[in-house]
């Protein structure tokens, strides 16, 4: 299909979304890849405690010299392509402005015009609005697009001018690499206690964010379950002190030390469900048309998911027999004792592997070279 491909990732905070792609880009191409990072946040290594020997190249760019940073890797470089992960949507717009002769993929892992509470702690009403220009110009302009959910790219289609054909609906699948291989004992058959787990971000800087998770934490553990949470790097939400005082103050809530994402998925198979319900107090669009990583890493641990009925999540779920929806948390408590959760746990357990990014990476191959061949 190629003889070489040599793809420019764009990304502020590189992420774990990226770095899934990256890997399995790898194992597909195998020689016939060069891939290069340019970002402008902490590296993946410093974030996931690996990544960044996934790629041949990793180039930091400059906040205030964006076009002048992507003109010089575009040029030493010489990429075939380009995919730009947003969020915020600044690097690929920088590399519209300066890159016309390499085809743009944007890949929009966040739509930062429904995030009502803002993106960062202190988004103001200029900043949202400024957001979404940036949004509908990273969409319209970029010669194809990339989604996480089908809830995603129909937002964006039904908002913005965008060649529908050039679109791709690709999820946050799991890398095959950190699928645990072995399974911890229960925590729960040691107490008899329900044990819940949390992995990812969390925040108590962005007032209203659907990662401002205490009063739902606060509330599971009213119910005599408990909470485990596995937190981003602080380095990201700089919030791990508010939970640290929450764990302290509550015998049911649990924070542990961040873990790199290679040992967190073996880690994790010592609980009984993971958790994915968020506050939708402020950005419940985002909610509904969102998948986050953690669902589908879950399943990946074994683990059924319990979540609110956040619209995807919720088909997610319900497709695939894998969770428990439920609207409040004063029906958890009953749901989880009381139900028949054997074939929920088996459906987790067996249908994990159809998750692996790996066995999926072709579509996002011929995605390209589908872009490439017209343009």
């Amino acid at each position: 299909m190629f003889t070489h491909l040599r793809i420019l990732f764009l990304e502020p905070q590189p992420c774990i979304r990226a770095l899934k792609y990256a890997y399995a880009l790898r194992s597909a191409l195998g020689k016939r890849l060069s891939l290069c990072l340019g970002y402008t946040g902490y590296s993946l290594d410093q974030i996931y405690g690996y990544g960044d020997e996934c790629f041949d190249q990793l180039v930091k760019l400059d906040t205030d010299a964006l076009d002048q940073g992507i003109h010089s890797l575009t040029n030493d470089f010489e990429p075939t392509l380009i995919h730009s992960h947003n969020a915020p949507n600044t690097l690929t717009l920088s590399a519209l402005n300066v890159a016309d002769d390499v085809p743009i993929i944007h890949d929009v892992h966040e739509v930062l015009s429904v995030h009502n509470s803002g993106f960062e702690a202190d988004d103001d009403a200029k900043v949202l609005s400024k957001y979404c220009e940036e949004e509908r110009r990273a969409n319209e302009k970029s010669d194809g697009r990339i989604y996480p959910t089908d809830g995603i790219r129909a937002y964006i289609q039904n908002h913005y001018d965008v060649d529908a054909e050039n679109d791709l609906v690709f999820p946050n699948y799991v890398s095959e690499s950190v699928m645990p291989r072995h399974f911890r004992e229960k925590r729960s058959t040691r107490d008899g206690d329900v044990h819940i787990v949390y992995i990812g971000c969390i925040t108590s800087v962005v007032e209203g964010s659907h990662y401002d998770l205490r009063k739902i934490f606060q509330a599971i553990a009213a119910h005599g379950m408990h909470i485990h949470i596995y937190p981003t790097s602080n380095l990201i939400t700089m919030s791990n002190d508010a939970y640290r005082r929450l764990a302290a103050s509550n015998p049911y809530i649990h924070l542990h030390s961040h873990l790199d994402h290679q040992m967190l998925l073996e880690e994790i198979t010592q609980y009984d469900f993971g958790w994915s319900g968020f506050n939708g107090s402020e950005n419940k669009t985002h909610l509904d048309i969102a998948l986050p990583n953690k669902v589908m890493e879950y399943v990946a641990s074994g683990l059924p998911v319990l979540a609110f009925p956040h619209k995807t999540i919720q088909q997610f779920i319900e497709t695939h027999g894998v969770g428990l929806v439920f609207s409040d948390i004063d029906e958890l408590e009953a749901i989880v004792k009381n139900e028949d959760l054997s074939k929920i746990r088996k459906n987790a357990l067996t249908s994990r592997q159809q998750f692996a990014i790996e066995n999926q990476i072709p579509r996002v191959v011929r995605f390209y070279k589908k872009l490439l061949d017209t343009n």
